[in-house]
């Protein structure tokens, strides 16, 4: 189980059909974006349906082990689900709010064990590892009082996992390395699979040590792809949609390197400000891909950002944030700095 905080954070998708496909129960249950261009809830929404009563619900998991649904349907945490519609439309997920509203919901659905993912990097909820190995000790001690044992990672969240940012864009990308490991993102394979590997070696799946490996196994031997395909036909959806099946904003605008160099930096809140402001996450079709992101090489000319959106006045809009910060790519050659 994991809780997101980094824009294209689409790993979910990936974890829980390697969990499925090793043999363990996985509910994941999440909620519709609070503060970033798409929640769990909102990705897995284009490939199926995620909102089910509680006696749907245990049908699906009883017939695959795992399900990816949103938890706000279920009301099983009504009081969580009040706080969120407060939070949603001020932009706020408070740090006090964030631990009583991860475990209600897993508490609801039986968890006993949990693996936590928090993004530690400028435009996450943890800008330092210190502040976010702090977080991880208070989560795990109020678990364990509820009787969860939790693991937390401190994971790199400097820029995006993957490229894609948005509900269908990230829905497009993580289905795309489910049926492809070879296409990657590098990025969403060592997450999803390392924080997969995590929950392999709670269960005793797998030996200490060798969790990330199994998962990698599973992965790029279309086995997850196979449990995921299921899941996606047990929640009411196609279960052989394909990337290319998912619809995309229809106003696009393409955004050039004006120089030859290096990516050195990739600004995780303009790329939200940017998603958001094109129309994420209530716009499914909406969202952005980082085409080169940091220690890549690029020419002028080249690609290295691209903005969808379901508005023409959306997306007009979402184009002046990108000129008006400079855009969420900073390019530089190899000095730093000169003094």
């Amino acid at each position: 189980m994991l809780k997101g905080g980094v824009p294209g954070n689409k790993v979910s998708l990936i974890i829980v059909p390697i969990v499925a496909a090793a043999g363990l129960t996985i509910p994941k249950s999440s909620t519709r974006a609070i503060t970033s261009p798409s929640g769990t809830a909102d990705s897995m929404e284009v490939l199926a349906p995620v909102a089910f009563s509680p006696e749907e619900l245990n049908k699906i998991v009883a017939e695959e082990n795992a399900c990816i649904i949103w938890g706000g349907a279920l009301e099983t945490a009504p009081a969580d689900n009040i706080l969120i519609e407060i939070e949603r439309p001020l932009h706020m997920d408070p740090i006090g709010l964030m631990i009583p509203s991860i475990l209600t919901k897993k508490l609801s659905l039986g968890v006993k064990k949990l693996v936590l993912d928090i993004p530690v990097g400028e435009g996450t909820k943890f800008a330092t590892p210190i502040k976010g190995k702090q977080f991880a000790y208070l989560f795990k001690e109020i678990a364990a009082n509820v009787g969860i044992e939790a693991e937390c990672a401190l994971t790199l969240a400097h820029q995006p996992i993957g490229h894609a940012v948005g509900p269908a864009l990230e829905a497009k990308e993580a289905l795309t390395l489910l049926r492809d490991y070879s296409v990657g993102p590098n990025s969403l394979i060592e997450k999803s699979t390392d924080l997969a590997g995590m929950l392999l070696e709670m269960s005793g799946k797998a030996q200490k040590g060798m969790g990330q490996s199994m998962a990698k196994d599973i992965l790029s031997s279309g086995k997850a792809y196979e449990k995921m395909k299921r899941i996606i036909e047990a929640q009411g959806g196609d279960p052989n949609i394909i990337p290319e099946d998912i619809m995309l904003g229809p106003h696009v605008k393409e955004f050039l390197s004006p120089k030859e160099g290096y990516i050195v930096e990739v600004n995780n809140s303009i790329i939200n400000q940017i998603a958001k402001t094109a129309g994420c996450p209530s716009s499914k079709t909406s969202g952005v891909e980082i085409i080169k992101k940091q220690g890549a090489k690029i020419k002028e000319g080249e690609t290295v950002f691209k903005i969808y959106s379901h508005s023409e006045s959306k997306l007009r809009k979402a184009e002046k944030i990108y000129n008006s910060t400079g855009g969420p790519i900073r390019l530089g050659g190899m000095v730093i700095e000169r003094i």
